[in-house]
């Protein structure tokens, strides 16, 4: 054997462990089969680094459409962001037509249907379906944790016609299936299930791609699972804050607003006319012989007459004023956007609701009435307490004119 020779038989056993070298590295694709290339080994290492090549830029590609979702994530999208992300993500990488996720719920003895996506027929799988998991052909897959692949879902529902999630799905037009397992610390989480229109559509290397990106997935969607826990349970306390906040504004007795918030909101649109050009309306109101009413048939009767007094008030009302106990029988009503001579007549109406049925007293039907006083602002009254004072005025001289009348400021 000459030089050149032993040279090219060395080059040859290089490139022949190399190629082999390459073909383990496949990225979890599973092992290359060189047979199928030329025997010539500097030709089976073309081949094998063109694989590999493929092999990298495939999870490349599958590692750049993570990182999005992921980032997703990071930025505070809900799950059905993250699992939409997926859909849109890697249509390229999986084949699927339909994607779906499932969640074990009660204690893992059910599998919760939570979400799914499909280009597929009419959905006969959503969001609530569940099924039980003791006897389910999914149990095994989370025993072995690897992904399944069924690639005739007819052949599979004929010898399994109790199946009744493959039945929907075979009757949404799917043909062949591939379902992850997604585990969270070890903890079995859901399953991800994708779904072809095509038989045969699933192969070992889906499987294997699969794998690691489950792995992630599953941390992924808890993340968004935690998050929308956490977004749920604030949510929640601003309700509560919110509910805590009507309550400490009501009055306990009426509901309508206590003193300090009906002067509160008189504040905001005096000083809002004030600004703007506009004018608001105050009209004080106090029930005629009150204390008579309290001597004769006691407080739960003088209060029950307090609530049907709010009642009628608060019906009369437009969506855009407010109505206040100022304090025992004197209530404050807060107009907006009027006049003089609309306030007027706002009041009229006001004081024939109250006088024009009677009242439930006791165990007897009584007529009762009440004086009103008007003020408008700004008007020379830029505060709260200005135009109340003004209304107040107006009230002492409607009882002494009389009562049950609407006397202005």
């Amino acid at each position: 054997m000459d030089k050149d020779e032993r040279k090219r038989g060395a080059l040859e056993d290089r490139a022949d462990a190399y190629a082999e070298w390459v073909a383990e590295l496949r990225l979890r694709d599973g092992p290359l089969d060189l047979s199928e290339f030329d025997a010539d080994p500097v030709v089976k290492l073309g081949h094998a680094l063109r694989r590999l090549a493929d092999g990298i830029a495939r999870r490349e590609e599958q590692l750049n459409k993570l990182f999005e979702v992921v980032h997703k994530v990071e930025r505070g999208f809900l799950v059905e962001d993250v699992l939409n992300g997926i859909f849109e993500s890697f249509a390229g990488v999986i084949p699927y037509d339909r994607m779906g996720c499932a969640f074990l719920a009660d204690g893992g003895t059910r599998l919760s249907s939570f979400w799914a996506r499909s280009n597929l027929g009419a959905q006969e799988i959503g969001k609530g379906y569940s099924q039980p998991m003791s006897g389910s052909s999914l149990e095994e897959l989370f025993r072995t944790g690897e992904p399944r692949i069924l690639n005739d879902l007819q052949s599979y529902l004929d010898a399994r016609p109790e199946s009744d999630s493959t039945r929907r799905i075979v009757a949404e037009g799917g043909q062949s299936s591939l379902s992850c397992p997604l585990f969270i610390d070890g903890r079995p989480l859901g399953v991800l299930f994708f779904t072809s229109r095509e038989k045969n559509a699933y192969a070992k290397i889906h499987q294997t791609a699969f794998r690691q990106i489950a792995k992630d997935v599953a941390t992924v969607i808890q993340k968004s699972r935690l998050f929308q826990d956490l977004l749920d349970s604030n949510q929640f306390l601003v309700r509560q804050a919110e509910q805590l906040k009507e309550v400490a504004n009501r009055d306990a007795l009426t509901g309508v607003l206590n003193r300090k918030a009906i002067m509160a909101a008189l504040e905001r649109k005096v000083q809002a006319a004030a600004v703007g050009g506009g004018a608001v309306g105050v009209i004080m109101v106090d029930v005629d012989r009150f204390k008579k009413i309290n001597d004769a048939y006691g407080h739960v009767a003088g209060d029950a007459v307090l609530r049907e007094f709010a009642r009628r008030l608060t019906a009369t009302l437009r969506q855009t004023d407010h109505l206040g106990r100022y304090g025992g029988e004197e209530f404050a009503i807060v107009i907006c956007d009027t006049n003089w001579k609309q306030l007027k007549q706002i009041a009229e109406r006001f004081r024939s609701t109250i006088a024009g049925t009677p009242f439930i007293v006791g165990d007897e039907s009584r007529t009762l009435t009440a004086s009103f006083g008007i003020a408008l602002a700004p008007g020379g009254l830029e505060s709260a307490e200005a135009v109340v004072a003004a209304a107040d005025q107006a009230l002492y001289a409607a009882k002494a004119g009389g009562r049950n009348r609407c006397v202005l400021a």
